[in-house]
């Protein structure tokens, strides 16, 4: 098992369930109705029952969640000896390791997902905190992006970074 393997099914793991007690939380802690938009002063100017919040929020995850895992599993079902045509400038690689590094990939999609969602809905209960008087939360967008760039260029470095294949005797 390579470390790849290992961290990216235990901060999935991980980040599901930090996401569903933090969720559990934040519910708590919104006001009734919970704004989900802000205008130009910061004031909330649309609002949403904060069940809704809770649900609509619940079923994005679960779905992202459940679509991503059902997309490795049909990639998990490609036979190893294709990887080297379906990825040919890595087929030196070996189908293998190819096709290991891929799927370890694909695993880290949703915990980036999950713990991006729990610093979104953390932001959401500071807005609408009345007790609070930080309002900038504009970090939040960009720090997205960040994840999402790091999680594209990961696959081709760590690709890149592996050895070359070479047949035992």
């Amino acid at each position: 098992m390579s470390i790849d393997h290992f961290a990216s099914r235990v901060w999935r793991i991980l980040s599901m369930v930090a996401f569903g007690i933090s969720l559990l939380f934040i519910y708590r802690g919104l006001p009734d109705p919970t704004a989900v938009h802000f205008g130009e002063t910061g004031r909330g100017d649309g609002f949403l029952p904060k069940e809704e919040v809770f649900y609509l929020v619940a079923g994005i995850i679960t779905l992202l969640n459940v679509l991503t895992l059902l997309l490795i599993k049909a990639i998990d079902k490609i036979p190893t000896e294709k990887w080297g045509q379906i990825l040919p400038v890595f087929a030196e690689k070996g189908n293998a390791t190819v096709k290991n590094t891929f799927i370890n990939w694909l695993h880290f999609f949703p915990a980036l997902i999950n713990t991006y969602l729990i610093l979104v809905m953390r932001a959401l209960l500071m807005l609408n905190d009345e007790r609070t008087y930080q309002t900038d939360y504009s970090y939040i967008p960009m720090l997205g992006i960040v994840f999402l760039l790091v999680w594209l260029i990961y696959l081709p470095v760590r690709l890149f970074a592996s050895p070359k294949f070479e047949e035992e005797l």
